[in-house]
């Protein structure tokens, strides 16, 4: 086939076993040096043969790391061989060899013109430890397969700078009224993660914000590129300890804590899994990460599986959803006439439902209608404060900026003893109802203190945590990627 004047030939791309076999080369010029130099790289036993050599070939036939004839080709020079290489100025000669390797089965590559009768090309070729890199275009554009593979070089030579990054807060540093300002629901992400791209020394940015935490997961080159993500979270406004920012080794060892439930008030709740999940798939959809990330994610959610399976039966999980549920039946004063309004489709909304399963139960949603009821009665959002003046009880478990539970909902509860469970960050219920009779309201500090998981055995947890991350350990961003 002949495309703008140049053959151009259909290939495979094959890896070659020569290692301790043996291969001629024909030729003893800047080509057939790439060509040696190539197979010596690979491991193969070579012949060089040609009347005269570039200076390196020399070196290396004086080194004895090549054997040389010093003549011409001859008729019976490629038998044995694994493979041959016509590298010489004559067409004619290397049009001879190529005939000559056909007569003995042996495959063989051409540089010039011959090289579309030949049997096989050698890509435009560079070698990263055990990772090998091959461009090819079929013949058709030798340059552009080299530029390929220097561009594709230069990138990985530039990753080689980069580092994995956590830095954020959570409840183990910050209380959650202080932390509610650096909570960010969906718009404010998207924000973030626009003001985030235009920083140059950022390769790759996930977001992971839920009821515990708000943290940036990123791959960056120095250190200055962290400092700005952490001014765009208002990280600067903290103080040292009520923040965190680890790197490397410690910033894998703390995501695979965080989806292993260990660094969360509950030890051991599972939601943080499929929270941690998202955040990876939204930086994905968003264009914010793309193979390092992934494969950072894929790496966190091994581990931690396996983490999970060697502190099993150490560990007693307590979703934050199983504790509202048990919260309102000591605290809730519910009996068969009670009404539970549940503000909330999400994991922990859908949990806390299913915890209440025998209760007279209003789901209130907004954009995602649930598809199963679960027993409870499906309310729109536009109908809320219909469901509230009913509730005797409200469970609050949405992502959003502002209060859902406003000052102006109010004369609702007016009269009445209701109990809130606020399980959103920030708040879903007016800081106003603190201080209001006749009304209760349990946020989510409230409610991990009351159910205090975190015991002796915490020490032993994660003593036993950390050694499967080591053990499992492969390296933060991947095999090729750093050393």
């Amino acid at each position: 086939m002949y495309r703008s004047g140049r053959p151009q030939r259909r290939v495979i791309p094959l890896n070659l076993i020569v290692d301790g076999r043996s291969a001629v080369v024909f030729g003893g010029g800047r080509v057939g040096l790439r060509k040696v130099r190539g197979l010596l790289d690979a491991g193969a036993t070579v012949t060089l043969v040609c009347p005269a050599c570039v200076d390196e070939l020399e070196t290396l036939v004086a080194a004895k790391k090549i054997r040389r004839l010093k003549r011409k080709f001859r008729s019976g020079d490629c038998a044995g061989k694994l493979v041959a290489f016509a590298c010489t100025d004559d067409k004619h000669a290397n049009r001879a060899i190529l005939e000559d390797a056909r007569k003995a089965h042996v495959p063989c590559c051409c540089s010039d013109m011959n090289w579309a009768d030949g049997d096989f090309t050698t890509p435009a070729t560079a070698r990263l430890g055990d990772m090998a890199i091959a461009v090819s275009t079929g013949g058709q554009n030798c340059v552009a397969a080299r530029d390929m593979r220097n561009e594709i070089l230069a990138h990985f030579a530039a990753r080689k700078n980069l580092e994995l990054y956590v830095i954020g807060t959570s409840d183990a540093c910050l209380p959650s009224r202080k932390r509610a300002p650096f909570h960010m629901p969906g718009e404010a992400r998207a924000r973030f993660g626009a003001w985030v791209r235009e920083l140059k020394g950022v390769r790759e940015f996930a977001v992971l914000n839920t009821c515990h935490r708000v943290e940036v997961a990123l791959v960056a080159s120095d250190d200055a590129s962290v400092d700005a993500v952490a001014r765009l979270a208002g990280f600067d406004r903290l103080d040292a300890k009520e923040q965190y920012r680890l790197k490397g080794f410690d910033a894998f060892c703390h995501l695979v804590r965080v989806a292993s439930g260990l660094e969360s008030s509950l030890l051991g709740e599972f939601h943080v899994v499929s929270q941690v999940k998202d955040a990876f798939e939204e930086a994905a959809a968003a264009r914010w990460s793309g193979p390092a990330l992934a494969y950072v994610c894929a790496e966190t959610l091994r581990v931690s599986k396996a983490v999970r399976h060697a502190v099993e039966g150490l560990v007693k999980v307590a979703e934050i959803d199983q504790v509202a549920a048990r919260y309102l039946a000591i605290h809730g004063d519910l009996d068969a006439r009670s009404r539970v309004t549940v503000v909330g489709t999400g994991v922990v909304g859908t949990g806390v439902v299913k915890a209440l399963a025998g209760t007279s139960v209003d789901w209130v949603w907004h954009r995602n209608r649930p598809a199963d009821a679960l027993g409870a009665k499906l309310v729109a959002y536009k109908n809320l404060e219909a469901s509230l003046a009913k509730a005797d009880a409200v469970v609050c478990a949405v992502d959003v900026a502002e209060p859902v539970v406003t000052p102006a909902m109010a004369k609702l509860f007016a009269g009445r003893d209701v109990l809130f469970v606020d399980l959103g960050l920030p708040r879903n219920v007016d800081l106003s109802y603190d201080d209001m009779g006749g009304v209760s309201v349990v946020d989510l500090d409230a409610l991990k203190l009351w159910h205090r998981v975190k015991s002796g055995v915490l020490k032993k947890v994660l003593a036993k945590a950390d050694a499967v991350i080591r053990e499992e350990y492969r390296g933060v961003l991947g095999a090729g990627v750093r050393g």
